[in-house]
């Protein structure tokens, strides 16, 4: 039989944990997937006079750009507008801005929307990984055969 949990607090701050977990585990993915686009840009370049001659450098270099793009804005932070009152951002921030309350009665909802909070900031993050490591696939691909349209024509 389904027993009601403890603290109804507990789930919420399991998914909160889990979630930024994920948060920092994507950052740690956009970290290596920078050097590694920097890595697979220097033979595209030390190859780029074997392309043809109609084909510019902006062009070829174009693909970089947008992983590098979309790589940089999963590491910038975001700070969310809403669930400002509980996520506090400040210059001059002092002690008595992080005083325990204890448990408050709308604890529960404060819990739901930082979950919510970190979805969504999980869900772009996610989204930009999956935008830069495609098109980085699809354009080392299309390189590799230029190249060897080039090679053998």
């Amino acid at each position: 039989m389904n027993k009601p949990v403890a603290d109804p607090a507990q789930p919420y701050r399991s998914l909160i944990a889990i979630y930024t977990d994920n948060i920092r585990a994507a950052d740690f993915k956009a970290n290596i997937a920078i050097l590694l686009v920097a890595f697979m840009m220097g033979p595209i370049l030390y190859n780029y006079p074997k392309f043809p001659s109609y084909l510019p450098i902006q062009y070829v270099l174009l693909p970089f750009l947008v992983v590098y793009l979309c790589l940089f804005l999963v590491l910038i932070p975001r700070f969310p507008s809403r669930g400002s009152k509980n996520f506090v951002v400040s210059r001059t921030a002092s002690p008595a801005d992080f005083e325990y309350v204890g448990h408050t009665e709308d604890e529960i909802d404060e819990l739901r929307l930082r979950c919510a909070v970190l979805s969504e900031l999980l869900w772009w993050k996610m989204l930009y990984i999956y935008i830069s490591f495609t098109v980085s696939i699809i354009s080392i691909i299309v390189t590799m055969f230029l190249l060897v349209y080039v090679t053998y024509s």
